[in-house]
């Protein structure tokens, strides 16, 4: 733990990797008053900074909870130039093994052996990414959901080399920095939340492939229906409640058996060159009226309402 400060401190950040997660990430950071130092040798400053700064001040102009004074921005051009004492490093690089270890080899000769570090990886595991380092015992998950400067979840996964303290420091930083952490108890691939995200997806394939449904009438349907609770509860609540007064033991006791045979139903489709085609006509159908970026920039003004309900909600409680 040598070099490790408190986790509620206002020590610099690293943001190494700035692109669609880690711009987000470093405007997050300035949003809850941390330094931030970003480092991508791939892009240029000027255009890291920018992309910080458009979510920088869509938060500020938000009602979502920040520091009162916004924290410094900085690039330095290489990891040999960081500002003094970085207490954190969220690493956001290339979902590539060997390009995350190459790059933590590096960069651990520019920080005091306690730093922390949390990658971003979206599939890749703690312990594969680990292997190699100096000091694999700071080395761990901090899987963001995207757009990572508006969505809460952090998903902290621990590799087998990584030490308990290290987690629990991490735990401690993302809630000190308003994160809603979660602790993986297990490492899987993709961790938690994708694998949900990717069991949605496989069957959402098998559903357009199949012509049950278009893309279009697919997204309505959870649109307008199980997305609009998902918000509010999980799996377990969900049929918990669907339960009535006996909760989840009358559900699985009334409806359970239903499950099974709507799992061997589901589809195990193939991201073959036709489906795949199929695929991006049909959402191009749907959403190619408007730029990506547009659809990007209305969702992330209608999730900053979703989250302002949701924790007026939560104070009403």
């Amino acid at each position: 733990m040598t070099g490790r400060p408190g986790p509620d401190g206002a020590f610099p950040v690293l943001v190494l990797g700035v692109g669609t997660i880690g711009s987000g990430w470093g405007a997050w950071f300035s949003h809850r008053g941390l330094p931030v130092c970003l480092v991508d040798p791939g892009r240029e400053p000027a255009a890291m900074q920018d992309a910080v700064a458009t979510k920088l001040g869509q938060l500020r102009q938000s009602d979502i909870p920040g520091a009162e004074v916004a924290g410094d921005v900085t690039v330095a051009k290489s990891l040999r130039a960081l500002p003094e004492g970085v207490g954190f490093v969220q690493e956001n690089a290339t979902e590539s093994l060997d390009a995350k270890q190459a790059l933590l080899r590096e960069l651990e000769a520019s920080l005091p052996p306690g730093t922390v570090i949390a990658s971003s990886t979206t599939s890749l595991k703690a312990t594969d990414i680990q292997a190699g380092c100096g000091h694999p015992e700071r080395v761990l998950v901090g899987h963001p959901f995207n757009p990572p400067h508006l969505l809460p979840l952090v998903e902290v996964v621990a590799g087998h080399q990584t030490d308990d303290a290290a987690v629990d420091w991490a735990m401690d930083f993302y809630r000190a920095v308003g994160k809603f952490p979660v602790r993986v108890r297990k490492e899987v691939t993709g961790h938690v939340a994708n694998r949900l995200t990717s069991a949605l997806f496989r069957e959402a394939v098998h559903l357009l492939a199949e012509g049950v449904a278009t893309a279009a009438e697919l997204d309505d349907v959870l649109t307008h229906g199980p997305g609009l609770r998902w918000a509010l509860q999980g799996p377990w609540l969900t049929y918990h409640l669907g339960g009535g007064s006996g909760g989840i033991a009358a559900y699985l006791e009334h409806l359970g058996d239903t499950h099974p045979a709507r799992w061997a139903d589901l589809g195990e489709p193939e991201l073959n060159d036709n489906v795949r085609r199929m695929i991006v006509d049909q959402v191009l159908a749907a959403y190619g009226d408007r730029p990506v970026q547009v659809w990007a920039d209305e969702r992330d003004r209608q999730l900053e309402v979703l989250l302002t309900l949701m924790r007026h909600g939560e104070g009403d409680s």
